[in-house]
């Protein structure tokens, strides 16, 4: 392919025509770093007209999308069209944020005008050389296996795609299914390697996907460890660029902010003092002041990192970039600089601007700083009784959750082949007691004949119990979660376990949940004096319409954004499974009514961390996913 040189206006001789690539990057960055805000307008501007139909095509369902309901939903005719809009728009953002970038970066090397307009329009005139069999299996790859498996090229809209906890859980419990899986990420991470210049070769040289996959393959073979080796040394720059800025930015005024704490934080200063008409004491303007710098640093810091983030992935696109020129058309030495222009000033003073309202923000947080952070404590639930403490839905993982001070505990209920209501996880009592059988073909007495291994070193054994005997054990001391579970989770089971409720006077001791929305609907409008719950780990459209009282998601679903707006509908939130440190820490210390998790200890243990923290502490936890 031929490249021009763009000859512009602003080099006072010939001599500064070419640069190193090294000088070349650093001049190129803020033409990058426009496009990346360009770019995320504009697909903010595309993702916000997307999600605005499907929400309307959502709401004349008259119910959201989820995974208790997703099944009947799409096969609505508003399901099909809202699959047919993402098949659409989901190529649309590779070719703007990912496509365009590669076909700017090829026009900075060679010296063009880097105009980002032409870069998106030669993106999305890209986008029709996908179009073969190959070409979509390489666009899929970008939106679902690159994230996944952390290989290759991403792009926002999906760069959090994940395989949620429980299935992860679940997938590595089995060993042929961990072995399967690794195996999986594993051959994925090597099509990623392999085939990681495809998109360069469709978006730069023209060529179909399939001579594209091939000329990949072989150079990668050939040059792979060459190319890896010329990256290493940009990424320990960037990296200790980040560091250094970081600690210079965020470290030293933490270290003083830390200093500062014990003098103020025992005082007590709330919005309502400074609105008024009374003088501050001079504690609680210290307190004011602490609050006001916690927040700018916080913000500050998370607003380098971010810039960092930026200007990083935009330098190692642009190296990336020259790898592949330079394979294809050879070595270079040196490559046409960028004129100096007089819209970096202008940027200059959009920084400015940004300080000011970081400023401003950090006042505002620092004035209402009980009102925005100070939140209810979040509940601790014990899952399937008390998690890992106590064999798994038994009355001993009860007790242990009693004793741990639980909110509550989550168990599952199913039906016996003779109609007996017993707690058990699984649809076989293969993985707690080592019986295959289906739990709904056998009876009660022999469900009772079982034994399930205790928590203790005794070598004492338990019955599987029966919802009437949890129900003995919780009244008047915690609340319980029970899951209509299984293959016999239907409208009978709602009415048989609300009849053993109200003869044991638990009603307001329970709350009734299951991935099943529809009987949870049914339980809902037949008896609504039952506290429901509707669990879910995909949702479209506004969840808080469903028809019950409490919505509980898989925690990666559970962002500030909706649970303040659940909350908003007058619904209470819970988040699953919450197992890992910076899982349960995230959520303690976040807006969410409960969380059910698997680590009990654990969960009190942070809980009393969190109620040691810093005022700074509290601002970032409450503002980090925000500020990411």
């Amino acid at each position: 392919m031929a490249h021009k040189g763009w000859k512009g206006k602003h080099f006072s001789s010939d001599a500064e025509r070419f640069v190193g690539f090294k000088r070349l990057g650093f001049q190129a960055l803020p033409e990058l770093w426009t496009f990346q805000g360009v770019a995320g307008a504009v697909l903010a501007i595309v993702l916000g007209i997307s999600n605005r139909i499907t929400d309307t095509l959502v709401d004349s369902l008259g119910v959201a999308i989820t995974s208790a309901n997703w099944m009947q939903c799409l096969c609505t005719w508003q399901g099909v069209l809202i699959v047919t809009l993402w098949i659409v728009v989901l190529p649309t953002l590779v070719a703007i944020e990912l496509l365009a970038e590669i076909s700017l970066c090829n026009d900075l090397l060679y010296g063009g005008p880097g105009r980002i307009i032409a870069a998106f329009k030669q993106g999305l005139l890209s986008l029709k050389r996908f179009l073969t069999p190959r070409g979509i299996w390489t666009i899929l790859y970008v939106l679902v296996a690159a994230p996944l498996c952390g290989v290759g090229f991403s792009v926002s809209v999906t760069d959090n795609l994940y395989i949620p906890n429980f299935i992860r859980e679940a997938i590595f419990s089995i060993p042929l299914y961990r072995t399967a899986y690794i195996a999986l990420i594993a051959a994925l991470i090597v099509v990623g390697a392999l085939h990681a210049f495809v998109i360069y070769a469709v978006v730069i040289d023209k060529v179909t996907p399939s001579e594209a996959r091939t000329w990949s393959g072989k150079m990668m073979r050939e040059h792979g460890f060459k190319i890896l080796g010329s990256m290493v040394l940009p990424l320990l720059f960037w990296l200790f660029l980040s560091v250094t800025v970081f600690i210079l930015f965020v470290g030293v005024p933490t270290a003083a902010l830390e200093a500062m704490w014990p003098r103020v934080s025992g005082v007590e200063l709330c919005a309502l003092d400074l609105l008024g008409e009374a003088d501050l004491t001079s504690a609680q303007a210290e307190l004011l002041a602490y609050r006001i710098s916690a927040a700018f640093t916080a913000v500050c810091g998370s607003a380098i990192n971010g810039l960092m983030v930026l200007l990083s992935g935009s330098y190692l696109m642009l190296r990336f970039t020259r790898c592949y020129d330079e394979l294809v058309h050879g070595k270079r030495e040196l490559w046409p600089a960028r004129p100096r222009r007089h819209a970096y000033l202008r940027k200059i003073g959009y920084m400015f601007i940004c300080t000011i309202f970081m400023v401003v923000a950090s006042v505002g947080i620092g004035v209402f700083y009980d009102e925005l952070l100070i939140w209810d404590p979040v509940g601790i639930v014990g899952h399937r009784a008390a998690g890992t403490l106590a064999p798994e839905n038994s009355l001993e993982g009860l007790e242990v959750a009693i004793e741990h001070g639980c909110y509550a505990s989550e168990i599952d209920v199913q039906r016996t082949k003779d109609g007996y209501y017993v707690i058990n996880h699984d649809d076989t009592f293969r993985r707690v007691a080592g019986d295959e059988r289906a739990l709904k073909d056998m009876t009660f007495k022999e469900v009772r004949s079982l034994r399930l291994k205790g928590s203790d070193s005794s070598g004492k054994t338990l019955q599987v119990p029966t919802l009437e005997e949890m129900l003995d054990v919780i009244k008047g001391r915690e609340r319980l979660f029970i899951e209509l579970k299984g293959a016999t989770a239907d409208k009978q089971m709602v009415d048989d376990v609300v009849a053993m409720v109200r003869a044991k006077d638990c009603v307001k001791d329970v709350v009734l949940i299951s991935l099943n929305y529809q009987i949870i609907e049914y339980a809902e409008q037949t008896y609504p004096e039952f506290d429901t719950g509707t669990l879910f780990f995909v949702s479209v459209g506004d969840v808080s319409r469903l028809t019950c009282d409490y919505l509980l998601m898989e925690e990666e679903l559970a962002t500030d954004s909706r649970i303040v707006k659940m909350h908003d509908a007058d619904k209470r939130v819970g988040v699953w499974t919450v197992n890992t440190e910076a899982g349960i820490r995230e959520f303690l210390s976040g807006r969410a009514d409960l969380i059910i998790t698997d680590r009990i200890d654990l969960a009190v243990k942070i809980q009393a961390e969190l109620d040691e923290r810093t005022g700074l502490e509290v601002i970032q936890d409450a503002f980090e996913e925000a500020f990411e």
